[in-house]
């Protein structure tokens, strides 16, 4: 994807911004970011978030050296006291790592450790439709094998049906 801003670089920043009520999404070059002071670094925020972060998380107490380290993450090497002090993980791993030790804090955090994001609705029906379109297909399959020609005849209908509504959505590939 292009950026929206000079039309001659790809875009790596997606940029959104709510201005009077109405969101616009713009997708950017790193320099046409830099530009708008969208990609600035985030430390000069981190400070007081890490301190609110920290501040939930549960004391060590009296813990001897080797207890208060904590695991160390094998990806990167970075210890749990590391992480406590700086409020940042070093790598994928570490989530891994460190995950009876996270648990809680995004617990606490978000409410929950499982994730129920949203994803844009046209992929919802994308994958709907494909779902669908696979149940179907598997429908026609047994109903010829069964010799069950009026049913495989309604399957195939409906299949056309669904076809044609991807098709008409923006040619998604049925054949998933």
């Amino acid at each position: 994807m292009m950026c929206e801003s000079c039309q001659r670089r790809t875009a790596t920043v997606q940029y959104a911004e709510v201005v009077g009520g109405q969101m616009t999404t713009y997708n950017l070059c790193d320099e046409c970011a830099r530009k708008r002071g969208v990609a600035m670094s985030l430390a000069p925020f981190a400070g007081p978030l890490v301190n609110i972060l920290m501040g939930l998380l549960e004391e060590t107490g009296g813990r001897d050296e080797a207890e208060q380290q904590g695991p160390v993450c094998p990806g990167c090497g970075l210890s749990y006291s590391e992480f406590r002090r700086s409020g940042r993980l070093g790598c994928p791993k570490c989530y891994e790592s460190f995950a009876d030790e996270l648990k809680p804090l995004i617990r606490r955090i978000h409410g929950s450790t499982r994730h129920a994001g949203t994803a844009p609705d046209s992929l919802v029906e994308d994958a709907g439709s494909r779902t669908q379109m696979r149940r179907l297909k598997s429908e026609l399959d047994d109903a010829v094998r069964r010799e069950e020609y009026e049913r495989a005849a309604e399957l195939r209908d409906r299949i056309r049906d669904i076809e044609r509504g991807m098709a008409a959505d923006g040619g998604a590939d049925v054949d998933a």
